[in-house]
């Protein structure tokens, strides 16, 4: 259900990762890896890979539903996944940040304020952030 890391060497794959690939998020856990599919994100902290990893799939349980989709990458579009978890992230920033974010400078430090607002993840009312999953437009990625 979670990322699952490797506990010798902390290797654990980023929940958000499209969103630090497309560089428009960030966060100060990540490290950009090469795997042989191409660019990928990895965590450096096994609990912040947990913790992004429950966090994320709140996300699709709230952002899932309303793309009238299931959590099957053969039949649900990956773009209906990047919606969600840019969507979400800015949700939670505009929540627990500021009204007006447009992206996500340190998503660990994002679920650390939501942590502190909200006391613990399964608080964070990801439903209230299905409009902005939904009205998320994915473009190109930057150059």
């Amino acid at each position: 259900m979670y990322p699952s890391c490797d506990t010798g060497m902390i290797d654990c794959k980023c929940s958000f990762a499209p969103t630090m690939i497309r560089e428009d998020y960030a966060c100060e856990k990540a490290r950009m890896v090469t795997r042989r599919a191409g660019p990928d994100i990895s965590c450096v902290s096994e609990d912040a890979s947990t913790r992004c990893g429950h966090l994320l799939e709140k996300f699709k349980e709230a952002g899932l539903e309303a793309f009238d989709a299931q959590d099957d990458l053969l039949k649900t579009p990956h773009s209906v996944y990047v919606k969600i978890q840019f969507g979400g992230l800015l949700g939670l920033a505009r929540d627990v940040m500021h009204p007006s974010a447009k992206s996500v400078d340190n998503i660990f430090l994002l679920l650390d304020q939501a942590m502190q607002h909200y006391q613990s993840l399964d608080a964070i009312p990801c439903r209230e952030y299905v409009s902005i999953m939904k009205k998320f437009k994915v473009g190109r990625k930057k150059r």
